[in-house]
């Protein structure tokens, strides 16, 4: 091996198909490196119960949905999405009947196929959900994925379903339809379900098509290596005007974002983040807003973080939880400190100047990764902080992001029209 890793070892040191075990990836991933408190719901302590019910939940809805008949038979072409935002309704308006694939629960259009293939689904996903390390990747196991693929495979093609959109293509679920599309020689799509915080060639890269929301993350991508080709601009969904103007920046309401850590790797390199230095990156934060008389912040946790966790660490007369959902948040903020994060455009979006902070060293950030742009200091319109110093001068100088940046990164209005010329 040229370094270390545990599943690049199954594949050159044991039988298993080296596809299957990239298939299971983030599954495997996650029983290695998906534990400890700081998550929400860490993998060691799966509330099997809550599970259960979910499962359960999920069932009725499936065969609830098979025998109302709720896939219409209309000529319209069919498209299985579970694409985030509301990208599945632009769709339907632009007369697609858009179907979300076997593993959503979803109270609208849901493929079920028929009670065959919803068994071997259930019987994959308590796979999935149940098994440990050892057995995931077992032939048992594996034969019960292949059977899955292959009922799938065949519902697809007699169904005429001409194109999959996924969020990413990294989760178990998604890449296994991925697979079966590519086999069909059918196009499949990943619509961009955040801002990246670094570009990969190896990431994004399963499926025919990257759809991503403005002109400077398609450079960006292009830049790192991928085909300008594979690359559509959709906008957002949600953002449908263009900013610029005055942001709002003074210390009277100040919003403070984590520096979260991931519990898989990633495909191009190795990394485990020091747990310690997402604390280190509050502590740090802290030093440099008293220094400037601030007694009170705000914390917003990533939706994957265990806020108790963090209170355990924390000054919790300086840092209050952030109790209200984002937007009304970012509209009473009156600045926002965090690090590389789709925040950043959100926070633009109401109005906030949003400070980078990204301690490096070596040009490596507090979990290992080197950060991307527009986080990496390189473009004008965004000041970014990389040490204390940095920060109290971004802080104390009131230096803004220009909020123009927001539309070299998200078109407006919102279009899928392109994808016409592609199903």
């Amino acid at each position: 091996m040229d370094y270390f890793y545990l599943l690049e070892y199954l594949k050159q040191n044991t039988d298993i198909d080296k596809s299957k075990i990239d298939l299971l990836k983030y599954q495997l991933d996650q029983r290695i490196y998906f534990f400890g408190q700081h998550f929400k719901y860490p993998r060691e302590n799966a509330n099997r119960f809550k599970l259960f019910l979910r499962n359960i939940l999920q069932d009725v809805n499936a065969y609830s949905l098979y025998l109302t008949k709720c896939i219409s038979s209309d000529s319209k072409k069919r498209i299985i999405s579970n694409a985030y935002f509301s990208t599945n309704f632009e769709l339907e308006k632009l007369n697609y009947n858009v179907i979300s694939p076997i593993h959503v629960k979803n109270k609208a259009n849901s493929l079920v196929g028929d009670f065959s293939i919803y068994n071997k689904f259930k019987t994959v996903r308590d796979v999935v959900d149940k098994c440990n390390f050892y057995d995931l990747k077992s032939d048992d196991s594996l034969k019960k994925i292949d059977a899955l693929f292959l009922e799938l495979y065949n519902w697809y093609k007699k169904s005429n379903i001409s194109s999959l959109i996924v969020p990413n293509d990294i989760a178990f679920f998604e890449l296994l339809n991925i697979r079966i599309f590519k086999q069909l020689q059918r196009p499949s799509f990943v619509f961009l379900h955040g801002l990246p915080c670094r570009y990969n060639p190896l990431d994004e890269n399963e499926t025919d098509y990257l759809i991503v929301w403005g002109d400077k993350i398609k450079e960006n991508y292009v830049n790192a290596g991928f085909c300008s080709e594979k690359i559509y601009i959709s906008g957002h969904p949600y953002y449908n005007k263009k900013i610029e103007f005055k942001l709002r920046n003074s210390l009277d309401n100040i919003l403070i974002l984590t520096k979260s850590i991931e519990g898989a790797q990633h495909r191009d390199k190795v990394r485990l983040g020091d747990r310690g230095n997402i604390i280190l990156y509050l502590y740090s934060i802290q030093n440099v807003l008293k220094r400037k008389g601030v007694k009170k912040v705000k914390l917003r946790p990533h939706p994957s973080e265990n806020v108790n966790w963090y209170l355990e660490f924390l000054d919790t007369d300086f840092f209050e939880l952030d109790k209200l959902n984002l937007s009304d948040s970012l509209k009473q903020s009156t600045l926002v400190i965090g690090p590389a994060s789709t925040v950043f455009l959100e926070s633009l979006y109401f109005g906030v100047n949003y400070v980078v902070y990204e301690p490096t060293i070596n040009h490596v950030d507090l979990v290992g990764f080197i950060p991307a742009p527009p986080f990496d200091g390189n473009n004008s319109k965004v000041p970014v902080a990389k040490d204390e110093n940095d920060l109290f001068v971004l802080i104390n100088d009131k230096l803004s992001v220009d909020s123009s940046i927001f539309n070299d990164y998200i078109q407006t209005p919102f279009d899928m029209g392109f994808i016409k010329k592609l199903i």
